[in-house]
């Protein structure tokens, strides 16, 4: 367990969208796809020749091109890392959403109902995962922890936490309420 400042709940697990093997996925996808377009334009014929009245070659928009669809398709991810947040207490589990404007949402034992884990291929390739979580209200809310470092641990770590009973004594007596 890790520590907790004065005054605030002890912190059991906190963490964020773990991105790092689908930037890696996605790097590799995109300059795979990079170097098949470079050896489609030296096949034709093309590397060597200027474009756009500029004195830059094909080649050079080519790399432009792919480095430019690399940071848009990394882009999202960087976004997921850093709007999700959570936050595992010994009494509740907060989820923080978004970036200028956040939502939070604290559950506590009391509103736990169900959980769930899903993993796809690559999710337990690399041990990541999902983790959805619904609660009892008036409505049904179901409140999602995306791309999960080793999921089935941190669900284990929130089942623990939901699971412990709530026993609140009153001061003045030493009966249970």
């Amino acid at each position: 367990m890790s520590g907790s400042t004065p005054g605030s709940v002890q912190e059991v697990w906190r963490g964020r969208p773990w991105i790092l093997p689908y930037v890696a996925i996605r790097t590799v996808l995109v300059v795979l796809i990079a170097v098949g377009a470079l050896f489609l334009e030296k096949s034709i014929g093309i590397l060597d020749v200027y474009q756009f009245a500029l004195p830059v070659q094909a080649w050079t928009w080519t790399l432009l091109a792919f480095f430019l669809a690399w940071i848009i398709v990394i882009f999202n991810l960087l976004v997921l890392r850093f709007t999700n947040f959570y936050v595992l207490r010994v009494d509740s589990l907060e989820i923080k959403v978004g970036l200028l404007t956040t939502k939070t949402s604290v559950i506590v034992p009391t509103g736990f109902s169900d959980l769930e884990v899903i993993r796809s291929i690559s999710g337990r390739v690399f041990n990541t995962g999902e983790i959805k979580i619904k609660t009892q209200s008036e409505r049904d809310f179901t409140k999602r922890m995306l791309k999960v470092r080793d999921p089935m641990r941190v669900a284990n770590l929130i089942r623990d936490v939901m699971a412990r009973q709530i026993v609140k004594l009153d001061e003045g007596s030493s009966g249970i309420k």
